[in-house]
């Protein structure tokens, strides 16, 4: 009897022990893996970053993976960058356990989650303060003026990091989730992506994309002529534009209603400058995103398909526009878009010499006399194009023939002071007057859209493409 039971006894422990000692190879297995590849990524990033992570996270039933408590310190930089965690999910873990050889070969599989939870940007730490530096370096290159975001906000061109933190923002903590899917019956691939920066905003954006294949390979896919079949975006405030409105304000020592009114008036200038007609209703409702707890909701549904050839039929923003026929809110309400017009603005550069002709009036560059000025400024939309046409003709014969005209960069140097149009191969145009040519550096004074004053931007030599000077 005794062995008997003792015999119970071991077959017992053995069906017991078997699966749990099969489980806990495959999880120290699993382990293992997730734990070598995240070194191996670390090794790879050296040069630019130190990682290190505090455990491996594993769910065996989910088919998900991941790290937790991750830091990044960029090289040369004080500070770290910190992720509370990382997680991998796909349909098996066949999968998993080969990602990097099988993404090697362009295989993807049927769905994958990727979801970066706690992301801390700290705001007075020395990489913010580096990358800081950088942007305002890439911003005067580019010669990219002033934002939207800063109009009537004093004399900036966009919200530095000290910006931020006179906001109030100390960090910038924010959550990423990123899904993929694919429809192999219906050949569509599916997109969604969830962001959400504490005390800022919300936002999220799903899109499907109609493949003209059933495998789901990279190399077919890139051939299969993607359709964009259809696109929602999302986009809720969180508290941004209280800090924002506040700050703005104090800036400009008013009041955050007076802050308001001042912005909505330039935005509607800017606006206008850069050739947008706006229903006022419109335009209304547009503005009001800026008011806290703001929202904003775009659907565009394409049952036939959106792809190269349909962007050959785009030849302005508005022909974009009636080609998705999008369904938009702002704060839940539809809005039409119904009256929404574009035109290339200023294409004779004429808004540019009024403007100096404002600013300097006893200058050499003013075109005519005083009654020209008016006389430009009293054209409406009802006088017929022709007229307009002769008007402009007798005014350029007035002022001696002289016109924009294409020159060199290297002719600059001979017509400092003179008004001048730079396009760079950014595509930016700079327009303003032309105030030193020197250590292959152009540099042009323009005039602030808000009207509070002008900025000199110091453009390299080397990044513009086209000159267009008066004389």
């Amino acid at each position: 009897m005794p062995r008997k039971l003792i015999k119970n006894l071991v077959t017992l422990l053995v069906i017991i022990g078997l699966p749990v000692g099969l489980f806990a190879g495959a999880y120290g297995f699993v382990w293992w893996k997730v734990s070598t590849v995240a070194d191996d990524f670390a090794k790879e990033i050296a040069p630019f970053a130190a990682m290190e992570y505090r455990d491996v996270h594993i769910d065996l039933g989910s088919s998900e993976l991941g790290l937790k408590g991750i830091t990044f310190r960029p090289t040369g930089m004080e500070g770290e960058i910190v992720v509370d965690a990382a997680t991998l999910k796909a349909p098996s873990w066949g999968f998993l356990l080969d990602l990097e050889s099988k993404l090697s070969k362009g295989e993807l599989p049927e769905s994958f989650n990727v979801d970066l939870k706690g992301i801390n940007l700290n705001l007075q730490s020395g990489y913010m303060q580096d990358w800081g530096r950088m942007a305002e370096d890439m911003q005067r290159q580019v010669g990219a003026g002033q934002s939207y975001e800063v109009l009537a906000c004093g004399n900036r061109d966009y919200f530095s990091v000290a910006d931020l933190r006179n906001m109030g923002y100390s960090d910038i903590i924010s959550d990423v989730a990123f899904q993929y899917s694919f429809d192999a019956i219906d050949r569509q691939l599916n997109f969604d992506m969830q962001s959400k920066a504490y005390s800022m905003a919300d936002m999220s954006m799903s899109m499907s994309v109609a493949v003209a294949s059933d495998n789901l390979n990279m190399q077919t896919m890139m051939f299969a002529q993607p359709q964009l079949k259809r696109v929602e975006m999302r986009f809720y405030d969180r508290g941004y534009n209280v800090r924002k409105n506040r700050f703005c304000a104090k800036e400009i020592k008013t009041e955050v209603d007076a802050y308001r009114e001042r912005y909505k008036g330039l935005l509607e200038k800017r606006l206008k400058y850069e050739g947008w007609s706006i229903p006022t209703p419109l335009f209304d409702s547009f503005d009001l995103l800026n008011n806290p707890g703001a929202s904003a909701y775009l659907r565009v549904d394409l049952p036939d398909g959106f792809g190269v050839q349909s962007m050959a039929m785009v030849q302005q923003p508005t022909d974009l526009i009636n080609l998705l026929s999008p369904y938009v809110e702002f704060n839940g309400q539809p809005v039409q878009l119904d009256g929404l017009a574009w035109s290339e603005p200023d294409p004779e550069g004429e808004r540019l010499l009024r403007e100096l002709q404002e600013t300097e009036a006893d200058s050499d560059l003013v075109l005519g006399e005083e009654s020209v000025i008016d006389e430009q400024q009293a054209e409406s939309d009802v006088v017929p194009e022709f007229e307009k046409r002769s008007r402009s003709l007798a005014r350029f014969k007035a002022n001696g023939g002289k016109s924009f005209k294409s020159v060199e960069v290297p002719e600059l140097s001979g017509h400092l002071g003179k008004p001048v149009v730079l396009y760079t191969y950014f595509g930016r145009k700079v327009e303003g007057r032309l105030v030193s040519v020197k250590n292959n550096i152009v540099t042009v004074e323009h005039r602030l859209v808000s009207g509070r004053g002008t900025a000199t931007y110091p453009i390299a030599a080397d990044k513009i493409q086209s000159v267009k000077l008066y004389y």
